[in-house]
């Protein structure tokens, strides 16, 4: 009996001297690290235009959580990740970024994962589309949480169909080959004075290095790949069992219509940007991103046009687009990381991200949210493109550029074979995985 009272003592005693303890701020209270997640300050940086954050932040977001201070600041996309990596490494970088899946490689090295047991790899899988994986590091690391999507799409000109007697866009990339001869139209002298598609060359093509990554994509190459030891290897190859064709019949269709003497020739370098051919009522069909359809409406309000999937390799079962994803990563350096964690879980919430979907007018990467649906004719291409979308593991992407430029150019003017080409591409790629 006086051994039990003596163990009850004990622990009495033990319960003591934690309050104490915790009294005089040795231990922490309870709660105290909930606490820390749910309130403070937060800088969040990206090169998302300010207003389209703004409009949900400072409305929702601060009324509804008004312990965490959220600052956004705006960055220039074409020095975005530069400015980080200065910022950084002076001491004074975001806690947190919007990162596009481009800089995944770049800056993985610089992102605080989210911890399993805060976002399991589960709950990944089965709230966001499938394009969104890429924010999955080898490992099952998950680096950024899905912001934004915004597809590829076909954008056609109604008028100019209906005056080739046209009655619907193409579903398939090979009808490009019949539809040409159609609806270009060409001077005595072979001028373009209308062209069908915009494809053969690169420097005056809007879009021309995801084109062709989106048609290598595909026909199943995703042109580089994470190996199972975590490095990185380039893969251009065919499948035939599936009908899947090899990288160089890609190429050789797209400089199929820049070719003079090939049926199908509709564009070559003389012709202004693609996208601004298209607005000029001059170009049929024009491959651009859901996120332009109000800058096509407010450069020419008069333009007859509408919108439909990107067309597809017949014979191939995967319906694919190529789809830009922006994610929310926390940086290591952030000195409140679960608040972070915190902060980035409530804005990729379906609720929070079909506010941003609306204000950027692109789909949300939440699959609850595309499937509740929309009545909008325009948004419904635009959902269903979000689903089939799809990126790659660019390393290097302001070295990409060029290697794509590289090898377009030297197959439309005749130096390379195609084949020849896209061995020296393939090279190119094999060096940057180095």
């Amino acid at each position: 009996m006086k051994n039990i009272q003596v163990i009850i003592s004990a622990i009495f005693g033990v319960f003591i001297l934690l309050g104490l303890f915790s009294f005089a701020g040795i231990l922490p209270k309870p709660g105290a690290d909930k606490i820390a997640q749910t309130k403070g300050t937060l800088i969040l940086w990206g090169a998302v235009p300010k207003a389209n954050i703004e409009k949900t932040l400072s409305g929702k977001f601060t009324s509804g959580y008004r312990d965490i201070h959220l600052i956004y600041v705006q960055k220039n996309s074409d020095t975005f990740a530069n400015s980080v990596i200065e910022a950084l490494a002076a001491g004074q970088g975001p806690d947190m970024i919007i990162l596009p899946n481009d800089l995944i490689v770049r800056f993985a090295s610089k992102i605080e994962p989210f911890a399993p047991i805060t976002y399991p790899e589960r709950q990944f899988l089965d709230t966001f589309i499938q394009t969104g994986e890429i924010f999955i590091e080898q490992g099952k690391d998950i680096l950024a949480l899905p912001f934004s999507v915004d597809p590829m799409v076909m954008y056609w000109n109604r008028d100019i169909f209906t005056n080739g007697n046209v009655v619907q866009p193409p579903k398939y990339w090979d009808e490009f080959l019949t539809l040409t001869p159609v609806l270009t139209q060409k001077s005595e002298s072979r001028d373009i004075l209308q062209s069908t598609i915009s494809f053969g060359e690169y420097r005056n093509v809007t879009h021309a290095k995801d084109i062709l990554a989106m048609l290598m994509l595909q026909t199943g190459n995703s042109m580089i790949i994470r190996q199972t030891d975590g490095k990185y290897a380039p893969t251009f190859q065919g499948n035939p069992e599936k009908k899947i064709p090899p990288v160089s019949e890609v190429f050789r269709f797209y400089t199929d219509f820049s070719d003079p003497l090939n049926l199908a020739y509709s564009w070559n370098r003389s012709l202004p940007q693609s996208k601004d051919m298209f607005l000029a009522g001059k170009l049929a069909v024009y491959f651009g991103y859901a996120s332009e359809l109000s800058d096509l409406r407010k450069k020419n309000p008069n333009l007859n046009f509408d919108v439909a999937l990107v067309p597809q390799v017949r014979g191939v079962t995967n319906k694919t687009t190529y789809g830009r994803l922006n994610g929310l990563a926390i940086m290591k350096t952030s000195k409140n990381k679960p608040l972070a964690s915190y902060t980035a879980q409530i804005l990729s919430s379906p609720e929070y991200s079909a506010d941003f979907a609306f204000s950027l007018q692109t789909p949300s990467p939440v699959r609850s949210v595309i499937a509740k649906g929309t009545t909008n004719p325009y948004m419904k291409i635009f959902y269903d493109s979000a689903v089939i979308s799809k990126t790659w593991m660019d390393l290097r992407p302001e070295l990409t550029d060029g290697m794509f430029e590289r090898t377009i150019e030297s197959i439309g003017s005749g130096k390379e074979k195609v084949s020849s080409a896209v061995s020296k591409l393939q090279a190119d790629f094999g060096v940057i995985t180095q």
